[in-house]
């Protein structure tokens, strides 16, 4: 949502700078995802939660600030209105609760008595939404400022009384955009006595929208329950500023409220007349919440004790009335616009929220060495924090695929279709994480992110195995093009990936892990190798077979990893891992060895051939080439020892390295360089 900053100036008496502003909202959970330029003015371009509808509206974020800052905020209107005429049209309400309320005003001999204001098309241009017509641009500014989607109808179109209701079966209505739509039957719509005139609460119908010639209008302000609106625009292909809206909530006093704004710039602007506001109500009209809590409530979830007078003023500031107080249980009535209060949860996050959680105490508390039965919660949040430690960024997707996509990569075989999917892009369930990943890495490539390291958890499905597999994989790409002097001293490739497979063997004592040549042949077959725990496969590690990179569509190889979370043995985790306190002792080594000699080969006769000194064994280069014999190749390695009882001595060191060299000669016929 885009915001004028001078249109928010307006509600705020202390006239925040831009950039003090924007750290306050922030702070409160009003994200602002960036500032522009327009006209001499900012735009400030925020990204607000589902559940805070309530600020989807210049209005509605100027009361949240001032009630973080502890300002007054003014919600009082001065218009006064009565109308010139009775409404000609009465209203019907047949669809229950999808539309409890409905106000409507029609006008006529509309003349423009003195320029159209700049500001109202400022507003527009700086929210994106195309100025169409005077009374659909008026409405829109409206919408804008207090957050109430309305709609203008030629009156002269629509033949006879208006009713809400819901959508007959083989009816269509084509709207705006010129796209018709075959409606179904928990589809809401404005009808009149022939055919829909409107998609309720997300566009208007072609056939009855005004024009240059239109002389005679309608135009309608409801209350429409989000449930009936939820979800039905994307039905079809589409979203509107009125779907996004109601879709979040639209405060339910609202409807009658925001077209006396209206009324009242139309009469400033021009000469016109006016009936009365119309209005329909049913049975079903929201009241207003009840929540009950106590002083104790706050202080368990919040770790904190306040006062009733500090209690009392942060909600009198969210228009949070006080309608009982017993000895212990005071009782609040939730403002109309506030929909998403429900219980005294919320009402203690409302509290955090203006007390600044920077400002909450934070309690600490000793660690304590102890083993643990996990949970699966507990197993992949503890391999979430282990991958963000890792500096991986987590991206969460879908688990269902275009089909073309696993028969691009020859792993269509395997997959299952769906018989009802959402659309044609997600018609069958993913095989592996791969094509998600590289999704995720194609949408960072284009927005100039060209050092990536990602990974996700998630579920995989094949006919093979009936059963859903759970998996973590990660991608690592490095466009070395791209590295300047921020760019992170590390090279991304099949040994940094490997490296970290061996860090999660240890942070999760994985015992037994084993490398053998990968079949997987989404990997490149000199570059990857499948991982063995116990004799069992659990995963793959490797780049990415360059025969693909044309079907994924991308400009250089990259390298990935998928395990299967269901195959881990790790029955129970550590929280606290104590540390020796002597320090270790490195060495590196070269060795010689055939060509076909594995990388598993050579760590197995080490650790056999080293005692209980060794800690850790990496590979951190393999070479062939020049000053290397044809069949032969090089392979260096960082060894790591340390003892949790001394420091170790120069003969321990030379004990162990004497070992170890033996051991490779006389296994392996590997030379020393």
């Amino acid at each position: 949502m885009k915001i004028l900053y001078s249109r928010l100036l307006e509600s705020i008496k202390s006239k925040p700078k831009i950039e003090n502003l924007c750290d306050d909202l922030t702070m409160i959970g009003i994200e602002v995802d960036g500032i522009e330029s327009l006209q001499g003015d900012k735009v400030i371009d925020f990204d607000l939660t589902p559940n805070r509808g309530d600020c989807f509206s210049v209005k509605g974020l100027a009361r949240d600030y001032c009630a973080f800052k502890n300002q007054k905020f003014s919600t009082s209107r001065s218009v006064s209105f009565k109308g010139q005429h009775k409404f000609e049209k009465s209203i019907g309400l047949s669809a229950a609760d999808a539309c409890s309320a409905y106000s409507a005003i029609s006008i006529s001999n509309l003349k423009l008595k003195k320029k159209f204001p700049e500001n109202i098309k400022k507003s527009l241009k700086a929210s994106g939404i195309q100025s169409i017509h005077p009374l659909v641009d008026i409405i829109n500014f409206v919408m804008l400022e207090n957050g109430q989607p309305m709609h203008v109808f030629d009156r002269d179109k629509i033949n006879g009384n208006i009713e809400v209701r819901f959508a007959k079966p083989t009816e269509t209505i084509e709207i705006l955009g010129e796209k018709e739509l075959k409606l179904t039957s928990d589809c809401l719509v404005i009808a009149d006595e022939k055919e829909p005139i409107a998609f309720a609460g997300i566009s208007g119908g072609l056939k009855h929208s005004v024009s240059k010639k239109t002389k005679n209008f309608i135009i309608e302000s409801a209350f429409f329950s989000p449930s009936i609106i939820k979800g039905k625009a994307r039905r079809y292909g589409f979203q509107t500023d009125a779907s996004q809206r109601f879709e979040r909530g639209v405060d339910f006093e609202l409807h009658e409220e925001a077209l006396k704004d209206v009324i009242s710039i139309i009469q400033d602007i021009f000469e016109a007349d006016i009936s009365k506001i119309e209005t329909k109500k049913n049975k079903y009209f929201p009241k207003k919440k009840i929540i009950g809590i106590s002083l104790n409530d706050i202080e368990q979830k919040l770790g904190m004790s306040i006062k009733e007078t500090a209690l009392l003023s942060i909600l009198k500031r969210l228009e949070i009335k006080l309608l009982k107080k017993t000895k212990s249980i005071f009782k609040f009535e939730v403002p109309s616009h506030r929909f998403d209060l429900s219980i005294k949860e919320d009402l203690i996050e409302e509290i955090a929220r203006m007390i600044g959680y920077d400002n909450l105490p934070q309690i600490k508390s000793d660690p304590v060495s102890q083993n643990y039965e996990t949970s699966e919660y507990d197993f992949l949040n503890a391999i979430k924090v282990f991958m963000k430690n890792k500096g991986f960024l987590e991206v969460i997707n879908y688990s269902f695929l275009d089909a073309k996509v696993l028969e691009n990569l020859n792993i269509a075989e395997e997959s299952i279709s769906l018989k009802n999917p959402l659309n044609n892009s997600l018609s069958t369930l993913r095989t592996s994480l791969l094509p998600s990943l590289a999704e995720s890495l194609k949408f960072n490539l284009n927005r100039e992110q060209n050092y990536l390291k990602l990974f996700e958890i998630g579920k995989t499905f094949s006919k093979k195995n009936p059963k859903e597999s759970l998996n973590v994989a990660a991608l690592l790409y490095d466009n070395e093009k791209m590295k300047n002097w921020n760019s992170p001293n590390q090279n991304l490739d099949f040994y940094y990936l490997k490296g970290i497979i061996e860090d999660l063997a240890t942070e999760f004592r994985l015992s037994e892990l084993s490398w053998k040549k990968t079949t997987n042949d989404l990997l490149h077959p000199y570059a990857s190798a499948d991982i063995f725990q116990k004799n069992k496969k659990i995963g793959s590690v490797g780049s990415i077979n360059p025969r693909y990179l044309k079907t994924i569509d991308l400009p250089k190889p990259f390298y990935y990893l998928e395990l299967k979370i269901d195959s881990l043995h790790c029955k129970s985790l550590e929280k606290l891992v104590s540390t020796s306190i002597y320090p270790t002792s490195q060495r590196d080594f070269s060795f010689e060895v055939d060509k076909d000699i594995s990388y598993e080969q050579i760590e197995s006769c080490i650790r056999s051939a080293s005692e209980s000194y060794l800690q850790s064994l990496r590979i951190f280069d393999v070479y062939a080439g020049k000053n290397i014999a044809q069949d032969k190749k090089s392979i260096a390695f960082r060894i790591t020892w340390g003892s949790n009882k001394k420091t170790l001595s120069d003969d321990d060191i030379n004990k162990e390295t004497s070992l170890i060299i033996s051991g490779l000669e006389r296994e392996l016929d590997a030379i020393l360089r």
